[in-house]
């Protein structure tokens, strides 16, 4: 499912067409677009396998800002990651900006579900369990 993003950090802002995948659970920005927007590094370290079937080592930071479909959220954690070349292909060949992908989390923080029969983002009322 594509997704305008927009993102902010303390250098700089952007607007993106992302591909939102759920079976991310972090949204992920290439190292680039991170250092261009001045996101905040939380020393954590990461380690997650991609679309692609490569292992990644990621940096968790956080962007100021956020938004997803008209909803902003502040202060998001996301992995900072080198795509492989296979990935950033094949998110260009869909169209899409190779260097972001909307991972579940921000989904859920942000209360939306996508709708696969519409093609978009559906905003739901926020539930516990």
């Amino acid at each position: 499912m594509l997704v305008r993003a927009r993102v902010r950090g303390t250098r700089s802002s952007c607007t993106l067409t992302a591909l939102v995948d759920t079976g991310a659970r972090m949204s992920v920005l290439d190292r680039e677009l991170a250092e261009e927007l001045g996101v905040n590094y939380t020393g954590r370290e990461l380690s997650f396998i991609s679309i692609s079937g490569h292992r990644l080592r990621a940096s968790e930071a956080v962007v100021l800002e956020f938004e997803v479909d008209g909803e902003l959220l502040r202060y998001e954690a996301v992995a900072v990651a080198d795509l492989p070349d296979a990935v950033r292909a094949a998110l260009r060949s869909s169209g899409l900006d190779e260097c972001l992908i909307v991972g579940l989390l921000t989904l859920e923080r942000a209360n939306m579900v996508p709708d696969t029969t519409r093609g978009l983002l559906r905003r739901v009322e926020a539930f516990i369990f």
